[in-house]
C-alpha cells in the first residue's frame, strides 16, 4: 500500500490567547473604498497539526496574518472555497500580486462569535498547496496599507505568438523566468508583465531589462541582461 505524505514547511508562530487575537485585529482599519478580493476569515487560537486538520475538515484553510516587521502572527482560518477560487482565477504565481480584504470574524473571550468583523488588507506572501489534490493547504498573509512598499514576484506572460517569425518557422515561445521580482507600493503592484513576441525570431531573446515597468515600480534583478523570453526549438531556415 502506498502512503501519500504531505511535506510542508512549518512556520514557528507564537501562540496567542483569544483576547490577544482580538486586540491584534482591533486596531485594524475598518476599511476604505478600494476593495480587493474578499476572503472570509475567522480567528484561530489553537495551533498545531490537530487544529489545522480540524479546520480543513470544516472546509477552512489554516493561516497566519503577520504585521510588517513582526515575527508574531495572528492565527486565522480562511474559507477554503474562496481561497481556492482565488488561486484558480489568478494562478498560484499571480495570487501573490493580489491585495486581499480579509473579513475576520472576531470572537469573545469564551470563543464565541461576537458578530463583528474587521477588514484587514493583506498580501498572500506564502501559499502552500496540498501535494496530492492541489488544493490550498496553508497560507501566510502580510498586512499592508496602500502606501506600504512591498517586494513581490510578478508573473510573466506573452502575446503575439501567432505572428512571431520564429514560431512560424517551427519554433516555440519559451519563458525563461516565470516571475520577475519588483519593489513597489502595495496599491501599485502590476498584475503581470505582458511581453510582445510578435517580432521575435529564432535566436532572439527578450531580456529582463526590456520589461516596461509602471512609474513607482523598481526591478530588483541585479543583472538586467538575463534572458526572460526566447524562441526555442529547431526552426526551418529562412527562405
Amino acid at each position: 500500500m502506498w502512503t501519500i505524505r504531505r511535506r510542508l514547511r512549518t512556520t514557528r508562530i507564537a501562540s496567542l490567547t483569544r483576547d490577544a487575537l482580538a486586540r491584534a485585529l482591533a486596531t485594524a482599519p475598518a476599511g476604505d473604498d478600494a476593495r480587493g478580493v474578499v476572503l472570509r476569515c475567522a480567528l484561530r487560537v489553537d495551533g498545531g497539526t490537530a487544529s489545522s486538520t480540524r479546520a480543513r475538515r470544516e472546509g477552512r484553510v489554516p493561516g497566519v496574518v503577520f504585521a510588517p516587521g513582526s515575527e508574531r502572527g495572528t492565527m486565522i482560518t480562511v474559507c477554503e472555497r474562496e481561497m481556492n477560487a482565488a488561486v484558480r482565477k489568478h494562478t498560484l504565481a499571480g495570487v501573490a500580486c493580489e491585495v486581499f480584504d480579509l473579513e475576520v470574524q472576531t470572537t469573545t473571550a469564551t470563543g464565541e462569535e461576537s458578530g463583528e468583523t474587521r477588514r484587514v488588507r493583506a498580501l498572500a506572501k506564502q501559499v502552500q498547496m496540498h501535494a496530492y489534490n492541489q488544493m490550498v493547504d496553508n497560507v501566510c498573509f502580510l498586512e499592508v496599507k496602500p502606501e506600504t512598499e512591498v517586494k513581490v514576484r510578478v508573473p510573466v506572460a506573452t502575446q503575439g505568438e501567432d505572428v512571431s517569425p520564429g514560431v512560424k518557422r517551427g519554433g516555440f515561445v519559451q519563458i525563461m523566468r516565470q516571475t520577475v521580482p519588483v519593489r513597489c507600493r502595495s496599491d501599485s503592484i502590476p498584475k503581470r508583465f505582458l511581453m510582445d513576441v510578435s517580432t521575435l525570431d529564432a535566436g532572439k531573446v527578450i531580456k529582463i531589462g526590456d520589461v516596461t515597468v509602471p512609474e513607482g515600480v523598481k526591478l530588483l534583478d541585479a543583472d538586467l541582461n538575463l534572458p526572460l523570453v526566447r524562441i526555442g526549438g529547431r526552426v526551418k531556415s529562412a527562405e
